[in-house]
């Protein structure tokens, strides 16, 4: 491992992709708490906050789906750029309109779509990008690394976000997201790529378009490892929102407790996805891709069931929390895993040309799943209690489980076996091509 991290930090395009989602994850971290106080210091609304986020998410679910094929047939590395100055602008009028006076919430809403219509191409971009970044066996110690690293700058940005607005002030703390984007962009325009090969006519005509849109999907449907990560990211996308819609009751009403418990369970979920990322290389060496997926779905049903079936330790403050320490954890390390997996293994068994459109399909699917799977929730929770609907996620998780032991996991066993087949014959025509030289 510490050979391929050294190989890693020898390759200057990785240097400097590492370098911008530093300086990304920083300034997003500290535009989010500074961004959701203007909005509620302006309105004084909760609802305002609810619909800003809701158009924040639209873009992902309408627009990456259908921008693959026009971002895989124009530079990636120029989309990123453009990408990232765009939102900087936005992010500076933001900040320039709270600073003189004219900002509202109408207007942070606009801005809020556009940076997130920018998003939607940089997403997909920037997946198709990668393996231009990174050799392919150096995937699961980038993605690590990558993931790690993210998690620690929102860490930071988020602990020292208080500190920046209270030493420059709101205004100031938006504008360094502003700064942040357009250093962000600056380290990808000095990467050096080799040059890309585009179609034009996807951008020129518009039936080239569609039956690059088509073949997208098509793709897609016909290769069943994405379809078992399709499932696999809307199981883990919607298995989650229980626990991030209902963290007040859970604690309140199930653990008997306080905001203590709220913190432990943010700090120990957030932690331990940070060395189940680290580690992730490791556990990679282990376990293969159905035991990483049959792991992932024990570990969150444990997290499940456990909340409700530990109820008589919750009669000391002591017991809950080291209840909810402990299964928070397993919480953690079980999201790692998943998250860890697809992101890796997606590299692996897409074709490069399918990449940007594959990413963006995915991407819409994972979050579409989960404005409906709230919106379920919102309703059953008012005709059953909390913990009922603890129990029924871990039911629904053990269903997942049983389905992927059954006959999910096939499919994931055929490609793994397929990669190392293709990795095999890789390897020989590299032995034969040096003795030929």
């Amino acid at each position: 491992m510490s050979f391929k991290y050294g190989k890693l930090f020898r390759n200057p395009n990785y240097r400097k992709n590492l370098a911008s989602t530093i300086v990304n994850r920083f300034g997003d971290s500290v535009d989010a708490i500074a961004s959701s106080w203007i909005v509620y210091e302006l309105t004084g609304q909760a609802s305002w906050s609810a619909i800003i986020y809701a158009i924040n998410r639209l873009p992902t679910i309408i627009v990456t789906p259908l921008v693959g094929p026009w971002v895989e047939n124009h530079s990636k590395k120029n989309i990123m750029v453009v990408t990232d100055l765009i939102r900087a602008i936005c992010v500076g009028v933001m900040a320039t309109g709270l600073l003189i006076g004219f900002l509202s919430a109408p207007l942070i809403a606009l801005l809020n779509l556009i940076i997130s219509t920018a998003e939607a191409f940089r997403g997909p971009a920037s997946s198709a990008f990668f393996p231009m970044v990174v050799d392919k066996d150096s995937y699961n110690e980038a993605i690590s690394l990558n993931s790690s690293v993210s998690s620690i700058t929102e860490l930071i940005g988020t602990g020292l976000a208080a500190a920046i607005i209270a030493l420059i002030g709101s205004s100031g703390a938006i504008y360094l997201d502003m700064a942040t984007f357009v250093i962000s962009a600056l380290l990808i325009s000095w990467m050096k790529i080799p040059a890309e090969t585009l179609n034009a006519k996807v951008s020129a005509s518009a039936g080239a378009y569609l039956k690059e849109l088509k073949d997208g999907f098509v793709y897609c449907k016909g290769k069943k490892i994405l379809v078992v990560f399709a499932f696999v990211a809307l199981f883990l996308n919607g298995i989650l929102v229980p626990i991030n819609s209902l963290q007040t009751p859970i604690v309140t009403e199930v653990l008997k407790g306080g905001p203590e418990l709220l913190s432990i369970f943010g700090i120990a979920v957030t932690v331990s996805m940070l060395l189940g990322s680290l580690l992730f290389p490791v556990f990679r060496k282990f376990l293969n891709g159905k035991k990483t997926i049959i792991m992932m779905i024990a570990l969150i049903i444990t997290f499940y069931l456990g909340l409700v079936g530990a109820a008589p330790l919750y009669e000391t403050r002591y017991g809950a929390a080291i209840t909810l320490l402990l299964l928070s954890i397993a919480l953690g390390f079980g999201i790692s895993l998943g998250n860890m997996y697809i992101n890796v293994e997606m590299f692996n068994v897409i074709d490069r040309s399918y990449l940007a459109r594959v990413s963006g399909i995915g991407s819409a699917i994972s979050v579409g799943i989960t404005p409906v799977t709230a919106f379920v929730i919102s309703i059953v929770v008012k005709l059953t209690s909390t913990k009922i609907i603890l129990v029924m996620a871990g039911v629904v998780a053990f269903l997942f489980g049983m389905y992927m032991l059954t006959s999910g996991t096939k499919a994931i066993v055929e490609a793994e076996r397929e990669n190392k087949e293709s990795s095999a014959l890789a390897d020989e025509k590299s032995c034969a091509d040096k003795i030929t030289a």
